[in-house]
């Protein structure tokens, strides 16, 4: 089998590149110059980008060998998600990898700020000696206020506890239990939250709130304001003009709408504007960590896995355990389904028991779908654009949920017709088919299948194993099953070896079988 070859455009953690190179074939640069991107990017099977590089419609369409796109870090505003949504192409991030780093940075600026480290610094450095100049603040009893609580905004909020601040928190997306387990008050708006922060910290992905003049003018007089997530969501000129008045006290940047700066960038002009060329996330620890978890969701993906980290499929907040049992059961039931029913004449139905989490069902009916449409069609189908394939099919799928207390169980059926069934249990995270096509079974299902479909008479089972036999395929198990109603029945055999196309051919040429499937 080919290895896959995997293009990294920027700088990454060897730890990321070493686990890469055991399963693909790597190129990996520094920094590529940004015109060759469009170039070479259809040579490859996956690539990783980090902040240099944007992948745009035009860079993305025509390059059929591409199916996975990883960001080396927390956001994906660089990527064009609907195309790679559209296209198919799994899209990779590393979320909360550098979560640590991002608010330390956040509090350095603050630290720095307040006790005029930089000042100080650059005082001593001049051969001056005069504390009295750098009269300082603490954090201890003041006042944050945090914009966006996902990852970073909650390591913030951990951090400003251990320095006995209080903490307020803006978020319209996260539960109150979240807030409660920080110690954080929860405000219900931004105009809330500025008139009670003495800092103001900035954690939001660049779909977040635009903070401007009038509500930067509601902030406390002698505030800080602190950005280390996207550059431009503050309005730098309006900082600028603040810190003109004497409003704000300092102000802390690690991004910036334009980077670099330009040179007349209007808060050079203030030495309490402390700003560093966008280090949130560079320390070795974050580097290592975005590094690995990129890689691990590149080879996943690569290998046709739905990994946690993947941005453009609703993965449900599951242990690594239930979701990789739920995703297994799905691509079988699926699978199965669709060999069953190469034409689908109405709207499927996947019908649910046991105790499967409501927040897993879109990202189910995604991974079901995705398995059905593999087998019906040319194209590259999976999770990511299973949805835009089902629609362009015009193919409906319906979702029912059953007994919660049985054990969990996926089952497939045509609407209207409870013959067509094919049920998958999950009993102590092995799959088990209890039922196909209708057919009661119950069998663990095998990593290769071959299943025969035949008339119920003498002999058949004996050819069947003959032939498998005369190929120099041993078969592990066998399971029979009866179709009462029309005199068949069906044959699952479990076995060792891959199945050549010549014994399908053959199989087929036996009298009584009337259909042969390889899973």
């Amino acid at each position: 089998m080919t290895r896959p070859r995997i293009l990294i455009t920027e700088t990454l953690g060897q730890e990321g590149i070493d686990l890469l190179r055991e399963v693909a074939d790597v190129d990996a640069y520094d920094l590529l110059p940004k015109e060759q991107l469009p170039e070479i990017i259809g040579n490859y099977d996956a690539v990783i980008v980090r902040s240099a590089h944007r992948l745009p419609r035009e860079t993305l369409i025509g390059h059929p060998r591409l199916k996975v796109v990883a960001r080396a870090g927390s956001g994906v505003d660089n990527v064009d998600l609907k195309t790679c949504t559209e296209l198919g192409i799994a899209v990779i991030n590393a979320p909360g990898a550098n979560a640590v780093a991002a608010a330390e940075q956040a509090f350095a600026h603050m630290l720095a700020i307040l006790r005029n480290v930089h000042l100080g610094d650059a005082h001593v450095r001049s051969g001056e000696w005069s504390r009295k100049k750098f009269l300082g603040g603490e954090l201890h009893e003041r006042r944050l206020g945090i914009i966006g609580f996902g990852k970073v905004g909650r390591e913030a909020a951990r951090i400003a506890n251990g320095f006995r601040m209080k903490v307020y928190a803006y978020d319209p997306f996260v539960a109150d239990e979240i807030f409660q387990a920080h110690n954080v008050t929860r405000m219900e708006t931004l105009e809330e939250l500025l008139p009670v922060s003495d800092i103001l910290t900035l954690h939001t992905p660049k779909s977040g709130p635009q903070i401007g003049l009038d509500l930067l003018s509601t902030l406390p007089a002698g505030a800080i304001v602190i950005n280390v997530a996207r550059g431009g969501m503050i309005d730098e000129e309006a900082l600028a003009t603040l810190m003109d008045t004497g409003h704000l006290l300092g102000v802390g940047l690690d991004v910036f709408s334009q980077e670099p700066p330009p040179a007349d960038f209007p808060l050079f002009r203030h030495p309490r504007a402390v700003l560093t060329p966008h280090l949130g996330g560079s320390t070795h620890e974050a580097m290592t960590g975005v590094a690995v978890m990129t890689a691990q969701g590149v080879i996943a993906a690569l290998q046709g896995l739905t990994p946690p980290n993947i941005v453009n499929v609703p993965v449900p907040p599951l242990t690594p355990d239930e979701f990789g049992m739920l995703d297994e059961g799905a691509r079988i039931v699926g699978r199965i389904f669709a060999q069953m029913h190469r034409t689908l004449h109405a709207p499927i139905v996947l019908s649910l028991k046991g105790p499967i989490p409501k927040n897993a069902l879109p990202w189910l009916k995604q991974t079901v779908l995705a398995a059905i449409l593999n087998e019906q069609l040319a194209d590259r189908v999976n999770a990511v654009n299973a949805l835009v394939k089902a629609e362009e099919q015009g193919l409906k799928l319906l979702v029912e949920e059953r007994d919660a207390n049985a054990l969990p169980t996926l089952a497939l059926r045509l609407e209207g017709h409870p013959e067509t069934t094919t049920e998958v249990s999950l009993e102590n995270h092995v799959p088990r088919l209890r039922r196909i096509n209708g057919v009661a079974v119950d069998l663990p299902w095998p990593d290769i299948a071959l299943m025969t479909v035949h008339d119920d008479a003498p002999g058949v089972v004996g050819k069947v194993g003959t032939l498998v036999g005369q190929y120099g395929i041993n078969i592990g198990n066998l399971h029979l099953g009866r179709q009462e109603n029309n005199h068949q029945a069906l044959m699952i055999l479990s076995l060792d070896q891959t199945v050549p196309d010549d014994l399908v051919r053959d199989l087929n040429q036996i009298t009584d079988i009337h259909h042969v499937f390889v899973f």
